[in-house]
């Protein structure tokens, strides 16, 4: 969805109105996918790992965050409009995305749907 959402804002039309909701939507995905992580990163790294491997991640998703003005920056200088220059950068959440689903989660460390919680388990 983040994908689609910054590609939409490329293609907007300069009407502040709807920029700010196309803007609103592509954050919000995001922000969303990035929270959803979390989850992932609880299940797929054992517990001696869990915050180098949490924190890795992250960390490489923050360099992409560093990367992207630049390489937008040289596409514009290489004359480039904004809709294709968000086409190319919503690439990122489209290779997160492939990333996310090459993750492969062991059955026994897969988290309950109904996990039992203390108050119920006295």
């Amino acid at each position: 969805m983040a994908m689609i959402m910054v590609t939409i804002f490329g293609r907007s039309t300069p009407d502040l109105a709807q920029i700010k909701l196309v803007v609103a939507a592509a954050g919000f995905c995001n922000n969303a996918g990035v929270v959803g992580l979390y989850a992932i990163f609880a299940q797929a790294f054992p517990t001696h790992v869990r915050a180098f491997g949490t924190g890795f991640a992250i960390g490489v998703g923050r360099g992409g965050a560093w990367l992207a003005p630049i390489i937008a920056g040289y596409l514009f200088q290489m004359g480039q409009g904004v809709p294709t220059v968000a086409t190319i950068m919503s690439f990122g959440a489209l290779l997160a995305a492939l990333m996310i689903f090459m993750v492969r989660l062991e059955p026994d460390r897969r988290i309950p749907a109904a996990a039992p919680t203390l108050a119920s388990s006295s």
